[in-house]
């Protein structure tokens, strides 16, 4: 019994030690992160439909039901999924930095869009609309 009070002493003096430490000689850093309101921090996602394209409002529409699919109501809105361009058999998605990844998840839960079979295959993900645009032979 006093054996054991003994260790519990001793560790407990042993990490106020090591607290005092890190906050003397900033061990640990603590970075602020903030987002400024004026800059828009998206990433677009470059993809192939397979065999044939469809209008840009069934797409999305398709696309946004396969997020909150796979990540419920607060995935669809944190990732906010939007097409913005079709060219042939090419598109692109504009999502949020935090929300990208289950977008690309989401597309191959894309099976079929009224009533046609459909494959939606992402190729590519980038930072800007112009290097988008350039990926899929428009600019």
């Amino acid at each position: 019994m006093i054996g054991q009070l003994l260790i519990d002493v001793v560790i407990f003096i042993w990490l106020v030690i090591l607290t005092l430490y890190s906050i003397k000689y900033k061990v640990i850093y603590f970075k602020k992160l903030r987002a400024s309101k004026n800059v828009k921090v998206k990433r677009y996602i470059v993809f192939e439909m397979i065999p044939t394209t469809f209008p840009q409002a069934e797409l999305e529409l398709a696309i946004r039901n396969a997020v909150k699919e796979l990540g419920g109501k607060t995935w669809l809105e944190i990732s906010n999924p939007k097409v913005i361009l079709i060219y042939q058999n090419y598109g692109v998605i504009a999502s949020t930095r935090a929300g990208y990844k289950i977008v690309i998840a989401s597309l191959p839960l894309v099976k079929s869009i009224n009533g046609q079979e459909v494959l939606l295959v992402p190729r590519r993900t980038t930072g800007s609309l112009k290097r988008a645009k350039k990926l899929i032979g428009i600019g």
